[in-house]
């Protein structure tokens, strides 16, 4: 897992959204499972946050993220003391619970797997024409 702290080449920014599809391809997972098995007996549905905990973490552009060496050490919000985001992986509130006792709702899963994959791919867009510019750059406008 990385950091939401850029190096010198790539900044904080280029490193929000690398985390951001790390987190992607997390929920993604998540949203699979719940889909998978939304005809197990029992089963409850999972759910996953993690745009909380990286908006708190990338704070404002002024903002300078702590990287500390011990769990009791002051730390941003939403970050461990590694400096790696904390995303939540929590059982959903459901008020639908089938006679199985299954709380899946696939359609509300395809809608978030839909909506996941839009956001992952404008963020894979986002990273190539940064990458390209710098291609550009690199190559002297060729």
């Amino acid at each position: 897992m990385s950091s939401v702290v850029g190096n010198q080449i790539f900044g904080k920014h280029d490193a929000v959204l690398e985390e951001s599809l790390n987190q992607r391809l997390k929920r993604q997972n998540v949203n699979v499972a719940n889909i998978s098995n939304s005809l197990t007996p029992g089963y409850r549905a999972l759910g996953f946050e993690f745009e909380k905990q990286l908006q708190a973490a990338i704070g404002s552009d002024k903002d300078l993220i702590m990287k500390v060496s011990d769990s009791r050490h002051i730390k941003a919000p939403g970050m461990g003391a590694d400096g790696v985001l904390k995303p939540d992986l929590f059982v959903k509130p459901t008020e639908s619970i089938g006679n199985d006792g299954n709380t899946v709702d696939v359609d509300q899963e395809m809608t978030e797997v839909a909506g996941n994959q839009i956001i992952y791919k404008a963020t894979i867009e986002t990273l190539n024409r940064k990458l390209g510019m710098l291609r550009y750059a690199i190559n002297g406008g060729r």
